[in-house]
């Protein structure tokens, strides 16, 4: 009788496992069905004039920033992968929206296989955290993570480096 009760009891908790698997993949796959892409055909086609006709542009991420008060309209600080034939590489831009219509301000090419928009923080500092190539890291598969700082002005962004203190320059 004990040999049939721990019997039923391990088919049972076995089922409740397996109902469980089941609805937690379920609940994963609808998620990933829900996740799409970034997309903006303007800026999208804005960003696109920079390149080669058999390049393309894919949004990473971006985050709206004040970044020109003089400027009327809305910036934009846009991370991008510039897409090749058979390359690619990360690029930082700052556009400024006014009526539906996007202006490019800057571009920056950034280094590492990974690249995300942290925050723009109220003093104009643009994180983004990358992930960069280790000393013994193979070229596909970065495995260091490290924040980049990045400033925009007079038509330009440029990377500062944070003083040990964490000030800002």
């Amino acid at each position: 009788m004990m040999k049939t009760m721990r019997k039923g009891v391990s088919s049972l908790a076995l089922g409740l496992l397996l109902v469980g698997l089941s609805w937690a993949m379920q609940s994963s796959a609808e998620t990933l069905t829900k996740l799409k892409p970034l997309s903006d055909p303007a800026l999208e086609a804005l960003l696109k004039q920079q390149l080669e006709p058999e390049e393309r542009v894919q949004l990473q991420s971006l985050i709206k920033a004040d970044l020109e008060p003089g400027l009327p309209g809305e910036e934009t600080a846009v991370i991008w992968t510039l897409l090749g034939p058979s390359y690619w590489s990360n690029h930082l831009s700052l556009l400024s929206q006014q009526g539906g219509h996007w202006r490019l301000l800057a571009t920056l090419s950034l280094e590492g296989a990974e690249a995300k928009l942290d925050k723009v923080t109220p003093d104009g500092l643009i994180n983004v955290t990358a992930k960069i190539p280790g000393p013994n890291d193979p070229i596909c598969c970065p495995s260091q993570q490290k924040t980049l700082h990045y400033r925009y002005g007079r038509g330009h962004l440029v990377e500062v480096e944070l003083d040990s203190s964490g000030a800002k320059p």
